[in-house]
């Protein structure tokens, strides 16, 4: 009897484990975007704070709102030592809160890839169009 317990125990925290792990299909934004700023990366895992544009005019934050929010999630595999992101993106929040954001901009014609800081196993494809707009937002600032 203890052993069909353990067995069914282990089978639902599995169960629950696995369905944590699954892959989010769009971006997540938390609340009402106040800023973004943007940097260099100096790869994954933590945000440069050397940014040389910080975006806070309204429509400039929506155009780069639409990008996010329709971005597909993919799941992906990187090699953190060999690749590196393009660029840090930080969402500032009305609430005060933050998002920390890892962009692999693509050239033209050509899907660009965000992650969140700390989860970049999980990626967001952003279409070749979104891209087009991520590229015409750095060239202004």
């Amino acid at each position: 009897m203890k052993k069909v317990f353990l067995t069914f125990s282990l089978s639902v925290c599995a169960l629950i484990l696995f369905a944590c792990q699954s892959q989010e299909k769009e971006m997540t934004l938390l609340d009402d975007i106040s800023s973004i700023s943007i940097s260099k990366s100096y790869g994954y895992g933590g945000i440069n704070e050397n940014f040389f544009v910080t975006i806070d005019k309204s429509e400039l934050i929506s155009k780069l709102e639409d990008v996010l929010n329709g971005a597909e999630g993919k799941k992906q595999k990187i090699d953190v030592s060999k690749e590196k992101p393009d660029y840090d993106i930080l969402v500032n929040y009305k609430s005060r809160e933050t998002h920390g954001l890892h962009l692999v901009l693509g050239d033209t014609g050509e899907k660009s890839r965000v992650m969140y800081v700390g989860h970049e196993q999980n990626g967001f494809d952003i279409s070749p169009e979104g891209t087009e707009v991520l590229k015409k937002l750095m060239d202004k600032q």
